[in-house]
């Protein structure tokens, strides 16, 4: 490294570092490691993607309807038996996600309702609460597992219309 002193060129004799060559450094390595993550992240979402047309297909549905928004959260529902007012319900708090003054609430109810989907389709697939779990908090695990598995779609299996959290009829009496 020179320095500048009075026209002249002469070498810099002082013991400072680089920085340009340290930042410079420091941002191909920062690249080199989220573009790592980002390919992951591709890999990830391919994989769920395939997994979940799986899913539709072993339930008698087309797969491009994943790719449709809102109308893959109605055949959801219809997959996973749920009545039919689970749909805009899961719609609105999804929604309530965007507003940041909701986005705990909101998100707290995001985790009961897809717990509630999960639930059904663990039912519908012969899987146990166990799996409804799995499936609500690792999806990248669970769904690949009912997708590419020897799981078979039951759409005669009884699950509960009106959500687990719904108070029961024998309950009430």
């Amino acid at each position: 490294m020179y320095s500048y002193n009075n026209s002249l060129i002469t070498p810099n004799t002082t013991n400072t570092p680089d920085f340009d060559a340290i930042f410079g450094g420091m941002a191909i390595g920062a690249i080199i490691f989220f573009g790592f993550i980002a390919l992951i992240a591709l890999a990830v979402a391919i994989i769920m993607i395939i997994a979940e047309c799986k899913v539709y297909t072993k339930a008698g549905e087309k797969w491009w309807k994943v790719f449709i928004p809102l109308y893959n959260s109605w055949i959801q529902t219809k997959i996973t038996g749920l009545a039919w007012w689970w749909f805009p319900i899961f719609v609105g708090v999804s929604a309530l996600m965007d507003v940041k003054l909701f986005a705990p609430i909101a998100g707290m109810g995001v985790i009961l309702i897809s717990f509630n989907y999960n639930y059904n389709l663990a039912k519908k697939f012969g899987k146990s609460n166990g799996f409804a779990v799995l499936c609500t908090l690792l999806p990248f695990i669970g769904l690949p597992i009912l997708g590419f598995g020897s799981a078979k779609y039951d759409a005669k299996a009884d699950t509960d219309k009106n959500g687990i959290f719904a108070v029961k009829d024998s309950l009430v009496k």
